[in-house]
């Protein structure tokens, strides 16, 4: 009976693993609006320097307006959110600021009249902390330039103001990810002890995960813990790194990936262990659901691990 009770998990976590990394590609581009102060945005999806058909609606209506109000000028900035890292981001912002005038200029507007400009994460629309995927800063600001208004007759022309261009934005160091400490209750269900019976792990889980990229993090993980319902009773240790994908957003992360590591304590046969692992991301809370199989004992005489935290 344990072996296809081990066999089931398996096969669900490798499945569940599948459908979360599929899932994570589904994003298209985010909606593009007119401002009400006369200027246009378009939104990007995470990591996307592509136009919709939406973002290419707003984009012919910014045209549009240029052509309607005489303008001389239309500015167009690029910007990102705060994943990744600076440098990735600069060159992000230029590749949507250039899609966005390439546009523009498909529809008409001379290539002279437009002033473009790729601010990377620097200009954030929402203000947030370093490595945040926030949608409404990933996004092209479109302005155009109004035209004087007209002078009365016989009035004195006015002098017209020295045109400055904008003074180029600092760029950043880049900075290292954030390191997110996690600490929980962990329980256990060993399918196989030493003695050939099964048993039950009961302690404390410690884990750090570092963002590589917005789509994938590496972490690792130290569970101490009592081994119990076994003949040899004791304490033990599990020491794991992990690889996950990751998927989703502030509200809610998943992620999906593998762990290796050892095991070690009293009642086990110490030995590497590895395996698949996944879990979710809410809020200041995480769950974890992994089944480690030692390299000394069959596929289906593994360790199921869970653990319910608080992140930091």
């Amino acid at each position: 009976m344990k072996h296809v009770i081990a066999l089931s998990l398996t096969t669900l976590l490798a499945s569940t693993g599948l459908a979360t990394a599929q899932d994570s590609g589904l994003s298209t581009a985010q909606s593009a609006q007119a401002n009400p102060a006369g200027g246009f945005v378009v939104y990007f999806a995470l990591d996307k320097s592509t136009l919709n058909a939406e973002a290419r609606s707003v984009i012919a209506q910014a045209a549009q307006e240029f052509q309607r109000s005489g303008s001389a000028r239309i500015s167009v900035r690029g910007h990102t959110d705060t994943s990744g890292s600076s440098g990735y981001n600069q060159a992000l912002s230029e590749r949507r600021e250039q899609a966005v005038a390439n546009e523009l200029m498909a529809l008409g507007v001379p290539q002279a009249a437009i002033t473009g400009e790729a601010l990377g994460e620097t200009d954030p629309a929402v203000p947030t902390g370093d490595g945040v995927p926030e949608a409404g800063n990933r996004r092209v600001d479109i302005a155009i330039e109004q035209p004087p208004a007209p002078v009365a007759e016989m009035a004195p022309a006015p002098t017209p103001a020295p045109v400055t261009e904008p003074a180029p934005q600092p760029v950043r160091e880049k900075q290292m990810p954030k390191w997110i400490f996690s600490v929980g209750p962990y329980y256990g269900y060993n399918l196989e002890d030493e003695a050939g019976h099964d048993s039950q792990l009961g302690g404390l889980n410690f884990a750090v995960d570092v963002p590589v990229t917005p789509w994938l993090s590496a972490g690792v993980e130290q569970a101490g813990f009592y081994h119990f319902d076994t003949p040899n009773d004791g304490f033990g240790g599990r020491s794991v790194a992990s690889l996950d994908f990751t998927f989703g957003d502030d509200a809610f992360r998943g992620h999906a990936g593998g762990n290796f590591g050892y095991l070690y304590g009293s009642g086990f046969d110490d030995d590497f262990v590895a395996g698949p692992e996944v879990g979710f991301a809410a809020g200041r809370f995480i769950g974890k659901l992994a089944y480690d199989i030692p390299f000394n004992r069959d596929l289906d005489e593994g360790i199921i691990n869970t653990t319910f935290g608080v992140r930091f």
